[in-house]
């Protein structure tokens, strides 16, 4: 198969180095993955992952129809970045497998995640769109660390494609059609894990106390929560407790970017210079500072809609308060527990 993976960041290309065991892969770069670009064609390693990629070729911004002849397509941008892409690409497209990794909703008017923006715009492309979900940190798919993710899809020819094209000994890929679970799970474990992680935080600001059975209760009160929003938004109560809610809520939370913020949050920076700091370190985008607020309005919309009551969410609404109402994150865990 030929892979086109569309988006040079961490976790894009991190996946070349899997994808290339059994493929051919060409690496489309965005107008700003261009300095990125210019150290892979270097021989250099990738900033982000400290691997070189496993590409048979490098596509500029300017070149991206020289990808749409693959077979698979995988949409690596951020959120944000998703349907500017797919807008750039929807008429090119055939009968390939497209394959989503952003992990977020989108706002369309009513919230949405991303295979659900894709099918408003492509009905005809419904079961061609999988979405991998579940713990995936890219430097560690770069370096061949075990990983175990799951590709949903409402097509069987697609998840038959991937499992055994993209599949590798240390890169293990499991199944479902429950797309719509899963990414609902995927982009609320982004929201979640800032609030896991501020417990990091405050243990620091207490004089690195060690506060375990906090985590325990709050790690608790998220996969709870999870679990509610996923059942009211039409997925399944398992996939929560499957790699891609708990397993993936473990893994963001104690490496990614979004407990990164929660424990300076947790420290006590507010959220201003805690997005300033992760600038200065070069995090790039920060998926559940943008969803909060996107996650925050889909339950009030499940509320409105007699699906969930918004009580049911607490810790939601307390990571509201942090992200956008100027709450200090230690006094929204005193007032929930």
């Amino acid at each position: 198969m030929k892979v086109a993976i569309l988006g040079a960041g961490a976790m894009g290309s991190a996946l070349t180095i899997p994808y290339s065991e059994k493929n051919e892969v060409v690496l489309w770069g965005t107008e700003y993955d261009v300095p990125i670009l210019e150290k892979i064609r270097r021989g250099e390693k990738h900033p982000r992952i400290d691997e070189r990629v496993a590409v048979n070729d490098i596509l500029n911004p300017d070149e991206l129809d020289k990808a749409l002849n693959a077979d698979i397509l995988v949409i690596a941008v951020s959120t944000e970045g998703v349907m500017p892409i797919f807008e750039q690409i929807s008429d090119s497209l055939k009968d390939q497998v497209i394959i989503t990794l952003a992990k977020g909703f989108i706002d369309e008017g009513e919230i949405l995640t991303i295979p659900q923006a894709i099918w408003h715009e492509r009905k005809d492309l419904k079961r061609n769109i999988a979405a991998i979900t579940g713990p995936s940190i890219a430097k560690e798919v770069a370096k061949k660390l075990p990983t175990h993710v799951v590709y949903s899809s409402l097509g069987d020819r697609t998840l038959k494609v991937v499992k055994e094209y993209l599949e590798t000994d240390y890169y293990r890929i499991s199944l479902t059609h429950d797309i719509v679970g899963c990414e609902t799970a995927s982009a609320l474990k982004n929201v979640y894990s800032i609030a896991i992680a501020w417990i990091r935080g405050i243990e620091s600001r207490k004089g690195n106390v060690t506060m375990n059975n906090l985590k325990g209760i709050i790690v608790t009160q998220a996969l709870r929560e999870i679990g509610t929003l996923v059942r009211a938004n039409g997925g399944k109560t398992e996939t929560v407790y499957d790699l891609t809610g708990i397993g993936d809520l473990i893994a963001t939370f104690r490496g990614g970017r979004n407990g990164m913020l929660g424990e300076l949050l947790g420290k006590g920076y507010d959220i201003d210079s805690a997005l300033k700091e992760l600038e200065r370190r070069g995090v790039g985008v920060v998926e559940g500072y943008v969803n909060a607020e996107r996650a925050y309005r889909l339950a009030e919309t499940l509320d409105h809609k007699g699906k969930l009551k918004m009580e049911e969410l607490p810790l939601l609404e307390g990571i509201n308060d942090v992200l956008y109402n100027g709450k200090d994150a230690e006094e929204v865990i005193h007032d929930l527990f």
